[in-house]
């Protein structure tokens, strides 16, 4: 039983950590979400638990997956695309569907967690530049602050695109918001003491 056990862990940890990465390395890089990632791995390590009971009915095999701790480690790196299988989509309105398949169980906890870290991370970004906005009378004195600080390593394109962007803030938070985005909080923190 501690074999199991053990594999269930090393389940757990692969897919909070592929989890995770996913997590930080698209969307949402500020904002790490522990129990949106702890869901994945106890779900990986659950699976890992059952798999001997189901050996009968399900099997996963190929080259390797005859060693445990293989199969607990393809388990953990697998689970979330697994998770995201549909059969058929349906159509809940225009605009809007809903999956059909083992993304349904998905759907129970993954948009609501998503929503809550994008809300977190607005509340965030939003505290961060408010408390640093006052310093600065007008949106043109933030504007000037954040254009007099960009980075030399930046490309054209992406100067560009920074420069469109603050022409387009209307307030001194928005400033330094659009600042934050493309620099970074170390950045931001340093120009917008």
């Amino acid at each position: 039983m501690t074999w199991e056990v053990e594999q269930a862990g090393l389940a757990f940890v692969v897919a909070l950590v592929v989890t995770g990465l996913e997590l930080i390395t698209t969307d949402y890089p500020m904002t790490p979400n522990f129990v949106f990632v702890v869901i994945y791995g106890a779900i990986a390590a659950v699976v890992i638990l059952i798999l001997p009971l189901i050996t009968d009915q399900a099997t996963v095999s190929s080259v390797g997956l005859a060693n445990p701790w293989i199969k607990a480690a393809v388990v953990g790196f697998t689970i979330k695309a697994f998770l995201h299988v549909r059969l058929f989509t349906v159509s809940t309105g225009p605009g809007s569907s809903f999956p059909v398949g083992i993304e349904t169980i998905v759907q129970l906890f993954e948009p609501w967690m998503l929503r809550s870290l994008e809300l977190d991370h607005w509340n965030k970004q939003q505290a961060f530049a408010t408390a640093r906005a006052g310093a600065f009378p007008t949106v043109a004195a933030a504007s000037a602050q954040a254009l007099a600080n960009i980075p030399t390593v930046t490309t054209h394109a992406v100067r560009a695109a920074f420069n469109a962007d603050i022409a387009a803030a209307g307030t001194q938070a928005e400033v330094i918001v659009v600042y934050m985005k493309y620099f970074g909080t170390a950045s931001a923190k340093r120009v917008f003491p």
